[in-house]
């Protein structure tokens, strides 16, 4: 009975995961690509158009979303990790876990799927920030909450990295 519950859990993950994957990475193209002609519209219709600055954080929170894979890697980069290939991961092995370790293996992959989420929506709310109505304080909560968001994405992406780098931290990786 436990085998079963095990495999749903492998194949509902896989599942998930692919069809997760490719839904984030397409929308986050169309914001990106949606959000850039409604900013160079405003920006060429407006009577009151953005400051340079505004406009800059516009275009480079659109452009990242349409490269959204690139913008994970690179923000592991600087956290050291490298990059990653968004496949299923692989992290646990049967001979540590058993037959548990597809189950947790398929938990591992839901959560990048999550970090590829939180990532999108950090990048949305930079976009976001620049909108009318905003106060500064508004916006500087907007940007900061985004940033959080951004790190906490990235460390669920690269977690089988992040995983690795604590139990090394703490002399339990041999």
């Amino acid at each position: 009975m436990a085998l079963d519950a095990v495999t749903l859990i492998e194949n509902l993950a896989s599942g998930v995961f692919s069809s997760g994957l490719n839904l984030l990475f397409t929308w986050a193209e169309m914001i990106g690509f949606f959000g850039l002609i409604s900013l160079l519209a405003k920006q060429r219709f407006s009577r009151a158009p953005l400051s340079p600055g505004l406009f800059s954080l516009g275009l480079f929170s659109c452009a990242a979303m349409v490269s959204l894979p690139s913008i994970i890697n690179a923000s592991g980069a600087q956290l050291g990790f490298g990059a990653t290939s968004f496949d299923a991961i692989a992290y646990v092995q049967p001979s540590t876990f058993g037959a548990a370790a597809g189950a947790a293996n398929a938990v591992l992959s839901i959560a990048r799927l999550a970090g590829v989420g939180f990532a999108l929506s950090a990048l949305d709310m930079f976009r976001r920030s620049a909108l009318e109505g905003h106060t500064a304080l508004s916006s500087s909560e907007s940007i900061r909450a985004a940033t959080v968001k951004l790190i906490s994405g990235t460390g669920l992406v690269f977690s089988p990295q992040l995983i690795d780098a604590v139990l090394n931290t703490l002399g339990l990786l041999s």
